[in-house]
């Protein structure tokens, strides 16, 4: 029933994947692709019969050339970090890794993970990776802060799970956020996405696209109506939303599926990205968007440091940890 291989040894490193997947009945009925050399992303996500995200081979070269395609992850700081510097208890740090200033979706996306082969258990499949920030490493250099993040996929029949600890191993309090920065795929440039995100405020934004620290009203800003099912395709938008309780869901009427995005309360944002829409990538017979949840705000360290309410910002005391998840739910849409 579960299944895992290699692929891509002969490559590249950051080219080498695992390839999960889930039979029923003789016949594939979930599938994934995860990185471990390039950052732990997970890329494609496969449910009865269609792929719902980018994946080999078909969207082989895109993967290798782009490192935020896929599903990265996004630690310690989701999203952009005004002027790649960030105050936290009255110090300031410069985010400047192998030489290059990191301002966009923090260092864990283009790192190199621990990790072992895939194990089973009885109704999963799942990998496990490992990310330690140290003195000496190239991260510590952009987040001087000792910790150390493990990240699990479980693989089910119905979807993908997402499971990680962050652990403070330091002896200073450490602020963080983390988050995962899914790209999903349309079967052709008409098909309906209808996409409900449990939203109660918009993030106000620069035109650089970093937080004021004030919150919108939802029902004051037009073109932001992410809450009420509306079809992905008519939105132009890349910003973040204050969540209140509820499930994210993507609805596919032609594929007869919805997708149920289902976090731990932590996740208190979602970031949704039309880039077709908004002019950054050429229309495509398979036009991409990305929708991602993360558990603080853009910039939110420096917003943290100013005052600023509603953030989202996590701080571990030394020795202490956290845990949380991401579950993409499959499941036959009901009327």
């Amino acid at each position: 029933m579960f299944h895992w291989e290699k692929c891509g040894t002969g490559q590249d490193p950051a080219c080498c994947y695992y390839n999960l997947w889930v039979e029923r009945n003789q016949q594939k009925c979930a599938q994934v692709h995860i990185y471990p050399n390039a950052g732990f992303k997970t890329t494609g996500l496969f449910w009865n019969g269609d792929w719902y995200g980018p994946a080999e081979p078909e969207w082989g070269p895109a993967l290798k050339a782009n490192s935020f395609l896929g599903a990265p992850v996004l630690f310690p700081t989701p999203n952009r970090v005004r002027n790649q510097t960030f105050r936290f208890e009255g110090k300031q740090y410069e985010m400047i890794k192998n030489g290059c200033r990191r301002g966009q979706h923090g260092i864990a996306f283009d790192s190199v993970w621990e990790h072992s082969d895939p194990a089973i258990e009885s109704d999963a499949i799942l990998l496990t990776g490992t990310l330690e920030i140290l003195p000496g490493c190239d991260n510590y250099l952009a987040f001087p802060f000792p910790c150390r993040l493990t990240v699990t996929y479980r693989l089910t029949m119905k979807g993908l799970g997402f499971y990680y600890q962050v652990e403070n191993t330091g002896d200073s309090d450490m602020p963080y956020g983390i988050g995962l920065h899914p790209c999903f795929t349309l079967q052709n440039a008409h098909e309906p996405v209808l996409l409900t995100i449990p939203a109660q405020a918009l993030y106000e934004v620069t035109p650089d696209l970093l937080p004021t620290g004030r919150l919108l009203a939802l029902d004051a800003c037009k073109g932001y109506e992410v809450d009420q099912g509306r079809d992905v395709k008519t939105f132009r938008l890349d910003n973040g939303f204050l969540l209140k309780d509820g499930d994210t869901l993507l609805r596919y009427p032609e594929r007869n599926t919805q997708l149920c995005i289902r976090t731990t309360p932590e996740f208190t944002v979602s970031v949704l990205y039309t880039p077709v829409a908004l002019g950054q990538l050429p229309a495509s017979e398979h036009p991409i968007f990305f929708l991602e949840h993360q558990t603080c705000c853009t910039d939110a360290i420096n917003l943290h440091e100013a005052g600023v309410q509603n953030t989202g910002l996590l701080i571990l005391k030394p020795g202490e940890r956290n845990e949380g998840s991401i579950h993409y739910i499959f499941e036959e849409m009901t009327q």
